[in-house]
């Protein structure tokens, strides 16, 4: 469980477990990045491989990758000769053999044969047939092998992608992570948003990656590319309301404005549906997680650094530091974890949001 209740009795380690698993996420995710943006620049300069391993349950960077190749491998005249998709099934035994096949032959109009592969593990039950294959590559073939989730690397079929072609795991990003990908995105698309807009779209939607790249192309399409896009303009143009929303929530949390933030969670537990109470309880841990680690920093100039946000939202943590020391944030995990179990339905209506919301704030305050 997320919500550790302990945090009273060992806040060193704690603290210290939080700033090394924040440094180790952060490393991982520029490495991934990395890892990511290489493969799409050598696939977009002609730098192909005959086998392609994509695996994760990350759709947004397995679908880039495979539109990357089809654009880059298969001309548009050569499509429908050399080019074969498969949705791969359980119930069809001839699958396997229908790809080894298609990839021994040659291309008939264009340079290469490409074949994709969609669910792969419903492709074959010990993967024989193409492992014999890739250890015999056609030069002109070109197969892309995507797994939804990730699979066990222990697997012959993928020692021998490795080995002989390129593999990569398509992992989510954590939610911390959401606002520097926003970030990068929007630099990408020459959008320049507001931090608090990054911030709100980041609360809207989460870890979706193709949830957020739909919603900055509508900003890209209905703004101009020197114009400073304020929450206002994405509450016009997406939607999301500036006023109801979880930034603002634990904006006015941290103001230890307790009027404001009990109106807030009454007024969004009444739409469940657009402010899930799990998204709820998880945006106040988050950002009273980030506060405990705030107070433990020596040197508060690398706060922005070590906690991944912008530095235009460090002085709210600390102002909201002032209010918060770290033993009440101690106490406030437990209320948190409380909360959580209430609205798994243990030993509580689990269907009373409003209920647990305002009990949940009630005790944030006067603890």
């Amino acid at each position: 469980n997320p919500f550790l209740s302990n945090f009273i009795k060992n806040d060193i380690i704690v603290v210290f477990f939080f700033n090394f698993k924040l440094k180790i996420r952060k490393v991982q995710f520029l490495h991934k990045m990395s890892e990511y943006n290489k493969l799409i620049n050598d696939i977009n300069n002609g730098k192909l491989s005959p086998i392609y391993l994509i695996h994760g349950d990350e759709s947004f960077f397995s679908d880039n990758l495979i539109n990357t190749i089809i654009n880059s491998s298969v001309k548009a005249d050569a499509v429908d000769f050399d080019l074969k998709k498969i949705y791969s099934k359980k119930s069809d035994e001839n699958q396997e053999n229908e790809v080894v096949d298609f990839l021994k032959r040659y291309p008939l109009v264009g340079d290469f044969n490409l074949v994709v592969v969609k669910d792969s593990k419903n492709l074959s039950n010990d993967f024989n047939l193409l492992n014999s294959y890739i250890e015999n590559l056609n030069k002109k073939s070109i197969l892309v092998l995507s797994f939804n989730t990730s699979i066990d690397k222990r697997k012959k079929v993928y020692k021998t992608c490795l080995k002989y072609g390129i593999v990569f795991e398509s992992k989510k990003i954590y939610d911390s992570q959401v606002y520097q990908w926003i970030e990068q995105q929007s630099k990408e698309k020459y959008i320049n948003l507001h931090p608090n807009s990054i911030k709100i779209i980041a609360d809207f939607v989460g870890n979706d990656l193709s949830q957020i790249d739909n919603e900055l192309e509508k900003l890209q399409l209905n703004s101009n590319k020197d114009q400073v896009i304020r929450p206002e303009e994405v509450e016009n143009i997406i939607g999301f309301s500036k006023e109801f929303n979880f930034f603002e929530l634990t904006k006015e949390i941290g103001k230890n404005n307790y009027k404001k933030s009990q109106y807030l969670v009454s007024y969004m537990s009444k739409n469940s549906k657009k402010y899930p109470i799990p998204v709820i309880i998880g945006t106040i841990y988050s950002f009273f997680n980030k506060l405990f680690i705030y107070h433990s920093l020596e040197n508060k100039n690398e706060a922005s650094k070590t906690l991944g946000v912008n530095p235009y939202f460090i002085e709210e943590y600390k102002r909201a530091s002032v209010y918060y020391p770290m033993k009440r944030i101690s106490k406030i995990f437990n209320y948190l974890l409380e909360a959580d179990k209430r609205s798994k339905g243990i030993d509580f209506d689990a269907t009373n949001h409003e209920g647990i919301l305002n009990e949940l704030i009630y005790k944030i305050f006067k603890n």
